[in-house]
C-alpha cells in the first residue's frame, strides 16, 4: 500500500490521508428513527398487547427512545446496527417471544412516513361529499398495475395514490357507513397492509 513520504505531493498527501480516515470512518453505525406499525392487534379482544409492555420489550431488545400512540400498535423507535430490510423479521421475533403470538410487522422509517404525508397534501384536493382519508402500508412491494383512482366494489373506498408500499385512499359513506381500505388492497394486493389516518401518523411524528 502507498503510504505518504517525501516523494508525495503535499496534494497527494492530504488525499491520501482523507481517503485512508474516510475508509476508517465507513463502518461507523448510524442511528435511524423507525415507526414499527403492529398489525391487527388489540382487535375485538384478540391478540392483546399492553403499550407499556411493548415499550419495555422494545427496550429490552436493545432499542431507544421508545414511544407508542394509542392501542393499535404504533412504536416509535431508534434503531443501529439492523437495516431496514432486517428489522420486521426482529420485532416479529420479539412479540412471539414476549407476548405469544405473531403479527405482521410493517416499517417505515421517519423520513418515509414524512414523504407520503406530503404526497397526501400535494394530490389531495377539497372535494364535494362525505369522506375521510386513509393511507394505507404494505409489508412488501407490490408490483402490478392499476388505474386511478380505483374504487372498492360498493364505491365506499376509492384509492388516489399509491406507490410500491403506500397507498392513500378516500373513505365514502355506504349504506350509513364508512368504507375502510385495509382488506381492499389486500385482496387486490395480495400483500398484508396496515391502516392509519393522516392525524394518527402525525402524532406519531410529533412523540
Amino acid at each position: 500500500m502507498l503510504l505518504p513520504g517525501p516523494d508525495m505531493s503535499r496534494a497527494a498527501t492530504f488525499i491520501l490521508l482523507f481517503c485512508l480516515t474516510f475508509n476508517s470512518f465507513s463502518g461507523v453505525v448510524i442511528m435511524e428513527t423507525y415507526i414499527a406499525f403492529l398489525r391487527g392487534i388489540n382487535v375485538s379482544g384478540q391478540k392483546i398487547i399492553k403499550m407499556e409492555a411493548l415499550r419495555d420489550a422494545f427496550l429490552r431488545e436493545g432499542f431507544t427512545g421508545v414511544k407508542t400512540y394509542i392501542q393499535s400498535g404504533n412504536v416509535l423507535f431508534n434503531s443501529t446496527g439492523l437495516s431496514e430490510s432486517e428489522l420486521p423479521n426482529r420485532l416479529e421475533g420479539l412479540i412471539v417471544e414476549n407476548f405469544g403470538f405473531h403479527t405482521d410487522v410493517i416499517l417505515r422509517s421517519r423520513n418515509e412516513i414524512e414523504s407520503v404525508l406530503k404526497a397526501l397534501e400535494i394530490i389531495y384536493s377539497e372535494r364535494e361529499g362525505e369522506q375521510k382519508l386513509y393511507i394505507s402500508f404494505l409489508k412488501n412491494a407490490f408490483s402490478g398495475n392499476i388505474s386511478l383512482p380505483l374504487f372498492s366494489k360498493h364505491g365506499d373506498v376509492e384509492i388516489i395514490y399509491h406507490n410500491t408500499r403506500d397507498f392513500i385512499s378516500l373513505s365514502h359513506l355506504h349504506k350509513g357507513t364508512y368504507g375502510f381500505p385495509n382488506a381492499f388492497i389486500e385482496k387486490f394486493t395480495g400483500i398484508p397492509a396496515t391502516t392509519r389516518n393522516p392525524q394518527t401518523l402525525r402524532k406519531i411524528l410529533d412523540l
